[in-house]
């Protein structure tokens, strides 16, 4: 992963971040719905919402609950997962073979065959700050079309908006 993590660890995206309610079970509730839909239409066994903070990235809600890799282990260091790519480019971050990728051939969740295959796209807060990615996964190689990408795209904005109706509560 690039080594800009400035951008991560800014003070006001984190700000940002903090204003809300990020793992509140009514919003929990909404983002898994969000993850059920977008791994149906797009065929793909496993879809997530997933925070990136400063060092790490925290999985907010999937598609198959506790019965995938990324509920149990409730997240990652950012060097070894996908999503902090869609902060910094503040861009999707498609990947159809991560085995065959430089940069990713050698993470644990690819060498152990969870995951061969991702597509993620930023959540943008009404403020612009990006909070994280909405992404599938799959454990097989996987082209993902420009209509793929869309899809994702709009899911990721879907999430983005749950999320701006959980601001934190003011003590």
């Amino acid at each position: 992963m690039t080594t800009d993590t400035a951008k991560l660890a800014d003070l006001e995206r984190l700000r940002a971040m903090a204003a809300y309610d990020l793992f509140h079970p009514e919003l929990i509730a909404e983002l898994e719905e969000i993850c059920r839909e977008s791994a149906e239409r797009l065929d793909m066994p496993l879809s997530a919402v997933q925070a990136v903070l400063d060092t790490a990235t925290a999985t907010m809600a999937t598609n198959a609950g506790e019965a995938d890799f990324l509920s149990v282990i409730g997240g990652s260091p950012n060097e070894l997962s996908f999503c902090p790519h869609v902060v910094l480019d503040e861009a999707p971050y498609v990947r159809e073979d991560l085995a065959e990728d430089d940069e990713h051939r050698f993470n644990p969740a690819v060498r152990a065959g969870l995951v061969r295959s991702y597509a993620g796209a930023p959540l943008v807060l009404p403020d612009g700050h990006i909070v994280g990615s909405h992404c599938v996964m799959a454990p097989g190689r996987h082209a993902f079309s420009d209509a793929d990408i869309a899809e994702i795209t709009a899911a990721a904005g879907r999430a983005a908006e749950a999320i701006s109706r959980f601001p934190q509560p003011v003590s």
